[in-house]
């Protein structure tokens, strides 16, 4: 039907020739063609011009493959020149009616075309992802049909009305999704404006302990972490008063060790004290049965510096000569000061190296007391036997004091400190009573102590039990001299 109405329109057309047509109005924005006004605007010497539906795709030619019918009517002046006026108009209704058939097709195509148009439009609404596409066709679109298009003479009237009908279609979509848009945006700073403000305060706040969180996140580990450190606290206090405990428990330990300690010594002190006193109640003797270099006795007591001093001792003999009653030395001078006899030598006293011989005369098998003296002042010695004097001189290491330190040893000489003895010089027989005083003792007191009528001990070397040590088979034997004198005169 549109090919053969074509086709009688180009057949008239050839026939009357175009007159021109004054250019319609602009349409405005948002503004569509009802086939009413179409028809209002074929006054009387116009020309009614179909256009193609290349507006649905944004076209403004019948070029796209559109319906492509146009028709073109004369004049009134045309037809009156030609003649036949009555014939004509006749024909113009026919053609006029024809027309308005034609217009209520293209209205109902336009309500297909926008069924469509509003399909793809939901579909396009659904593709957030291609929203910058889709503004930046619609703004091409609004470029292309904007405020500014106006009609121009050949356009397609109903091409135009679709063009209008879809920028306002893309307007509007454009603004819904700008206002979709902005309810997101408005709706991302409602979620970001209350963790950006919890962020900053934590992050000023956290310059201490904790860092930045939320408000809730770090309310919840503050607490958890303050009820670890009083945990923390409360394990430090109860280990501080265990310590505290077991420090005063320690104390008390110590304390009770160290009168265990002291009532230890006591008892020792007196477990000494006592043997001295009652291991041997008739007093004790030394024994060295035989010349070795390494039977001795050894005196425990500490040796201080003296300038004057006397030694006594009683002294048995078994074969001939004494060997070496007893020997000190020190560090300095192993003849420091001795007492000694060889075989067939009278009897010698030493101090400092320096020798002085004694008128004594000792014979084998048989005690004898003997007491020696020493002082400093122009070396003057003497000599008893027995209570009574037997010989003195002086000059013997003069002015030399006997130095302090050194190790008293009895029945050995010494060639060193504490040692080095020569069996030739030891004392083979018994030994008792050895008391060594820092004092010159008087005849009277020497002479006393000869017939034990009264004993008395020395202030440096007492005699008794806890004072000597044996060594190297010597020993102790009980019973000294005075106890068997006691006994001879009862």
């Amino acid at each position: 039907m549109l090919a053969f109405l074509g086709a009688v329109i180009c057949i008239i057309a050839s026939v009357y020739p175009g007159s021109s047509v004054p250019a319609p109005q602009p349409l405005a924005d948002n503004q569509s063609l009802s086939p009413d006004a179409v028809l209002q605007s074929l006054s009387p010497g116009s020309v009614a011009s179909a256009g193609s539906l290349g507006a649905l795709h944004g076209s403004d030619s019948t070029e796209a493959g559109g319906l492509g019918v146009g028709l073109e009517a004369p004049t009134f002046n045309e037809l009156s020149r030609s003649g036949g006026i009555g014939e004509d108009v006749g024909y113009l209704r026919t053609t006029a009616e024809k027309l308005r058939h034609t217009v209520l097709q293209q209205k109902d195509q336009i309500l297909m075309d926008q069924r469509t148009i509003r399909e793809l439009t939901g579909k396009l609404s659904e593709c957030e992802s291609g929203l910058e596409e889709r503004s930046a066709e619609v703004e091409r679109s609004v470029g292309m049909w904007g405020d500014n298009r106006r009609l121009m003479a050949g356009d397609d009237v109903q091409s135009l009305a679709l063009a209008q009908l879809q920028t306002a279609r893309a307007v509007e979509e454009l603004e819904r999704a700008i206002l979709q848009l902005k309810d997101r945006i408005e709706k991302l700073e409602l979620e970001l404006g209350p963790l950006a403000h919890n962020h900053t305060e934590t992050s000023i706040k956290g310059r201490g302990r904790f860092s930045s969180a939320p408000s809730r996140l770090g309310e919840s580990t503050r607490w958890q972490v303050e009820d670890l450190e009083g945990e923390l606290e409360k394990k430090i206090e109860l280990l501080e008063k265990e310590r505290a405990a077991l420090r005063k428990q320690a104390q008390s330990h110590h304390r009770e060790i160290d009168q265990g300690i002291s009532s230890l010594h006591n008892r020792i002190a007196q477990l000494e004290k006592s043997l001295s006193e009652y291991d041997y109640p008739d007093g004790y003797k030394l024994s060295f049965p035989l010349r070795t270099n390494y039977m001795y006795g050894l005196v425990k007591r500490a040796m201080p510096e003296m300038y004057l001093f006397t030694a006594c001792l009683w002294l048995r003999a078994k074969e001939g000569g004494i060997g070496t009653p007893f020997s000190y030395s020190v560090a300095e001078q192993p003849n420091e000061l001795v007492l000694l006899q060889g075989l067939h030598n009278p009897v010698e006293l030493l101090i400092n190296d320096k020798v002085a011989q004694l008128p004594l005369s000792l014979p084998p098998d048989s005690w004898q007391h003997v007491c020696v003296s020493w002082t400093l002042r122009d070396g003057v010695w003497k000599a008893y036997q027995g209570g009574k004097l037997k010989g003195e001189g002086e000059g013997l290491a003069a002015w030399h004091p006997i130095r302090a330190g050194g190790v008293l040893i009895l029945g050995q000489e010494q060639d060193t400190l504490g040692g080095r003895f020569d069996a030739s010089q030891a004392l083979v027989g018994e030994l008792s009573q050895f008391n060594l005083w820092d004092r010159i003792l008087t005849p009277a007191e020497i002479a006393a102590l000869a017939d034990c009528s009264k004993a008395s001990l020395g202030s440096v070397v007492p005699w008794t039990n806890r004072d000597v040590e044996v060594y190297g088979g010597a020993s102790k034997e009980p019973r000294d001299p005075c106890a068997n004198h006691a006994t001879t005169q009862q």
